[in-house]
């Protein structure tokens, strides 16, 4: 299908192997470097769900268009595309903008991706 690509076990690998890798730097970078963290946190959920969609699905979206991206991991894992929602709604405030991202808000998206890595590890080991 356009806008999707067919996983293998190298993709998975690499896209848990960048997921897991983004939200510990972005753990540690928290408290110093809010926008720098908020960042990483989008780039671990969207890895994340990207295994999700792979392990259940055999795809994951690649288009860029987060509509698309939140519908496929909804039907891969009902409920997480909420999460995944949440990091994407703070994306253009923390690429784009001149706006400073809040401590409360880089806590929020530590919990989303925090919740999307976990996800994604689980549906992982379950599928081993």
């Amino acid at each position: 299908m356009a806008g999707q690509r067919d996983c293998d076990s190298t993709v998975i690998s690499g896209r848990m192997h960048k997921a897991t890798e983004f939200l510990d730097l972005a753990e540690f970078a928290e408290d110093t470097h809010p926008t720098a963290a908020a960042d990483l946190y989008i780039d671990a959920g969207i890895a994340a769900a990207d295994v999700i969609c792979c392990v259940r699905l055999g795809m994951h979206s690649n288009t860029g268009n987060h509509n698309e991206a939140r519908a496929l991991l909804q039907k891969a894992d009902p409920g997480s595309e909420r999460y995944l929602a949440t990091l994407l709604s703070l994306k253009n405030k923390s690429a784009y903008t001149h706006e400073p991202i809040s401590a409360a808000e880089c806590k929020k998206m530590n919990r989303a991706a925090g919740h999307l890595v976990t996800a994604a590890k689980k549906a992982l080991a379950a599928a081993r």
